[in-house]
């Protein structure tokens, strides 16, 4: 059966996950997934044309790693012209509908814009009375705007926080609350950098954001992998690992305000995945510290609509909460935000 068939590592980087046949050759999917994309574009090599493309560093250098996918036999003729032109008519379709809601929506906008500054309890409270009155939410509920349903969206964030924790048990990506130097830092941040690249590209409704924005939204995922993965890891491990004092003395205060911060949180709330999913998106898409446009901002009301619609219904589907403990719980969760806004 094709579900049980074994593919060869990729051909391009050589991971063995996720392989299959893509544009003539094997090949994992965030390769395939990044040869589709860069197909009309052109990219440079900072050195000298041979950088190395691996599993552990494929994102390091986009030029050698398209350069790697032709040399591997991919081929620009399996790439169906009708799929170009699906995508670009979904887009223009996204596009109209985030105009229409622009002129239905103009007025509530303004307050989408504006940094988070509630206190906790009115925070708690909104959050609450939020959740009730939208108690008949589904996750089967589907945006024009992401064209996905509720569930198919918790479902993107979930399979990403899947897949970085995937990159930290096979050695991959390190804990940034482990590194010792900001050159450390560095290493890990860049490595980061590539999977935050993968991530926002893929996200629901990106391809409908002009490039300011996608660049914008791009510094949330990179923090959202960087540090709020690395907490949560040090939240649910031996806490002892962690008692390293990095000797650069920024670096130290900043990583002891963060395990402070949203360690001692993430610790209280233990987390499960759905909700640590949940709230990466939260995170991601609080568009409070950076200017963006109206579309935008709509994009990001549709992606928080939907992850609660969507968590709210797997409460109620797969635990014995009350719609009251549900509301709480997701009030709980949304405070949050502000925690993290602190650690930015």
């Amino acid at each position: 059966m094709e579900a049980e068939r074994q593919y060869d590592p990729c051909q391009v980087c050589q991971d063995t996950a996720s392989t299959r046949h893509h544009f003539g050759i094997t090949s994992c999917t965030a390769c395939a997934s990044f040869f589709r994309r860069t197909t009309m574009n052109q990219f440079t090599c900072n050195l000298d044309n041979n950088c190395s493309v691996s599993y552990k560093k494929k994102w390091v250098c986009r030029a050698c790693r398209y350069n790697n996918c032709i040399r591997a036999g991919m081929s620009k003729d399996y790439i169906r012209r009708g799929n170009v032109d699906e995508t670009k008519n979904r887009k223009t379709f996204r596009k109209r509908t985030i105009r229409n809601s622009i002129r239905r929506n103009k007025s509530s906008l303004n307050r989408i814009s504006e940094p988070v500054k509630m206190d906790q309890n009115s925070t708690s409270r909104s959050s609450t009375s939020s959740s009730i009155k939208h108690s008949s939410d589904t996750s089967t509920e589907f945006s024009k705007i992401l064209h996905l349903s509720n569930d198919e969206l918790l479902q993107f964030y979930l399979k990403e926080v899947e897949r970085t924790m995937v990159q930290k048990q096979r050695g991959l990506a390190k804990n940034a609350l482990l590194a010792e130097s900001m050159n450390e830092l560095m290493i890990i941040s860049a490595y980061q950098n590539g999977l935050s690249m993968e991530s926002c590209m893929h996200c629901p409704g990106v391809n409908s954001l002009e490039k300011e924005d996608v660049q914008t939204l791009l510094k949330y995922f990179q923090f959202a992998n960087v540090w709020m993965d690395s907490v949560r890891a040090y939240s649910m491990s031996n806490v002892d690992i962690y008692e390293t004092t990095p000797k650069d003395k920024r670096l130290s205060e900043y990583i002891q305000q963060v395990k402070l911060t949203l360690g001692s949180s993430f610790s209280q709330l233990k987390l499960n995945l759905y909700e640590f999913a949940a709230l990466k998106s939260y995170c991601i898409w609080n568009m409070g510290f950076f200017e963006t446009s109206i579309a935008m901002k709509i994009i990001a009301r549709e992606h928080y609509i939907g992850v609660t619609a969507a968590l709210r219904n797997y409460y109620r589907t797969q635990t014995k909460m009350s719609d009251m403990d549900i509301a709480i719980r997701i009030g709980d969760i949304t405070l949050q935000i502000i925690t993290v806004s602190v650690s930015v």
